[in-house]
């Protein structure tokens, strides 16, 4: 403005003197001043307009917020986990495959020019451990198959990934009971920028599996038939000026198992309310204030888990609680490829049949686009959690995990997933026979590589380890699993 305002006045004192030389002597003189004046404007001209560029690419709109920020922003509003819509991720049948929105082999973006692909895989391996037993292992072939389908959306105001995968596993001996895996997930994340100020949007992951899933907290790290489990989130965010913003969150969260004897203590749903305060700190930097509420409802709650004899009354099921979060954290943009979100603070719990428990809560995601072949992604996680064993009425659990997508070629790609966790199982007080406190830690670790023969069709292999250590009798075992076959993409 203050360049523009300079040559208006300029402008101005060039007119005065033409006025002053109007005589017919003077023409030469006229001519000369209405070239330098031309000459001026045109010079002035594509710095203001670089200028402009410049500002219009570090401010942001009406909502006061920076085109950078918003990036992160809808990063972490589109993320069930750690995943963003701008890439959405595939469903494999990996042990710990319940991820929302995982990449697939060869994905599109938001704006891809065919925003739906379908994959097709049929395979073959060998599982040395099937029925996830200690002691000594029994081993199975199998065969199987999925189907995956993407579909990816993004504009100016809406952004949308879906992604839905079925398959299974069919084991061919030494299988106690249900000889097949049961692999169906579907994943849907919409992000919708109503008014310049209001966004709103929300994420949904529904599957249904048999296989442990080391990711998502809470369930059981063994196999113990089929199970549902859900996670689903709706949000508003609304800037209130350039700085200052709300984001008002609702999450469900739930498990719920086939088998009757793990239903009847693992059963349970979770509602959880949160608001975040946002402070535009940096046009890269949200400082974050949060209060969340969460509501934990076990469907068997009060009924019988051990019978009664004529030493003891019966044992019941007593673990609805209450929880509160207070938090305190940032989001950030370190450069367009690299972003984080950190939360942190305190969990205060009350069960209703009686009890408190305090400790610390952590969460953390990074996201990192090492270049066009590379991405990475992290997230941890700390604090109480459901325990899933009769007689414990929590578990304090530290679990983290990587997931990593390396293109070595043009037809040679590859993924490495690595999750771990570490469990203290708390004795429960209300109950007539509570536990002995005791640890247990637990590691999955996935390798897949996949070689596009045609850009249709390939050949892919993959090598799955798992390894669960603990502190009670019965609980531990190691496993692993080799697998091959073909993929086609359309």
């Amino acid at each position: 403005m203050t360049k523009i305002s300079e040559d208006v006045v300029t402008i101005k004192r060039l007119r005065v003197c033409c006025a002053s030389l109007g005589s017919a002597r003077a023409p030469l003189m006229r001519r000369q001043l209405l070239i330098a004046l031309i000459l001026t404007c045109v010079s002035a001209w594509p710095q203001d307009s670089r200028a402009q560029e410049a500002v219009s690419s570090t401010s942001g709109g009406t909502s006061g917020t920076s085109n950078a920020s918003s990036s992160a922003t809808s990063t972490t509003d589109l993320s069930a986990g750690t995943s963003s819509a701008s890439s959405p991720q595939a469903v494999s049948n990996a042990p710990s495959a319940a991820n929302s929105l995982q990449t697939a082999p060869g994905g599109s973006g938001v704006f891809s020019p065919t925003p739906v692909q379908l994959y097709l895989s049929v395979f073959g391996g060998y599982d040395d451990n099937v029925n996830t037993n200690l002691g000594p292992k029994r081993g199975s072939e199998f065969v199987g198959g999925n189907a995956i389908l993407d579909y990816t959306f993004g504009d100016p105001r809406l952004q949308i990934a879906l992604n839905g995968g079925a398959g299974g596993n069919l084991y061919f001996e030494n299988v106690n009971g249900q000889d097949y895996d049961i692999d169906l997930k579907g994943a849907v994340g919409i992000t919708y920028k109503s008014t310049p100020r209001l966004t709103i949007g929300g994420t949904a992951l529904l599957a249904y599996l048999t296989e442990p899933d080391f990711e998502n907290p809470g369930g059981l790290n063994s196999r113990n038939g089929n199970y549902f489990y859900t996670n689903d989130k709706l949000f508003a965010s609304y800037a209130w000026s350039r700085r200052f913003s709300t984001k008002t969150s609702y999450l469900f969260d739930a498990y719920q198992y086939n088998n009757s004897a793990v239903a009847l203590y693992s059963n349970h749903v979770t509602n959880t309310f949160g608001n975040e305060f946002r402070f535009q700190l940096a046009p890269t930097t949200l400082l974050i204030a949060e209060y969340r509420y969460g509501i934990v409802s076990y469907q068997h709650e009060g009924e019988v888990t051990i019978p009664a004899t004529i030493f003891m009354p019966a044992e019941r099921l007593q673990l609805d609680s209450m929880s509160q979060y207070v938090l305190g954290g940032v989001d950030h943009v370190f450069n367009p490829r690299f972003s984080g979100s950190i939360r942190g603070g305190a969990e205060f719990r009350s069960y209703d049949a009686g009890g408190d428990r305090t400790g610390p809560y952590f969460e953390g995601t990074l996201n990192y686009a090492v270049g066009k072949r590379t991405s990475v992604s992290w997230n941890a996680r700390y604090g109480i959690e459901e325990p899933e064993v009769v007689g414990a009425q929590s578990r304090t659990t530290f679990r983290t995990g990587l997931h990593a997508k390396f293109d070595l070629t043009s037809r040679v790609s590859s993924t490495f997933d690595a999750y771990y966790a570490h469990d203290d199982y708390h004795s429960d007080s209300n109950s007539t026979v509570p536990i002995v406190p005791f640890t247990e830690n637990s590691f999955d670790i996935g390798l897949g590589i996949h070689y596009a023969i045609t850009p249709m069709f390939g050949v892919q292999a993959g090598y799955h380890y798992t390894d669960v250590t603990s502190d009670a009798g019965g609980r531990e075992y190691s496993r692993n699993r080799v697998t091959g076959g073909v993929s086609l993409k359309f």
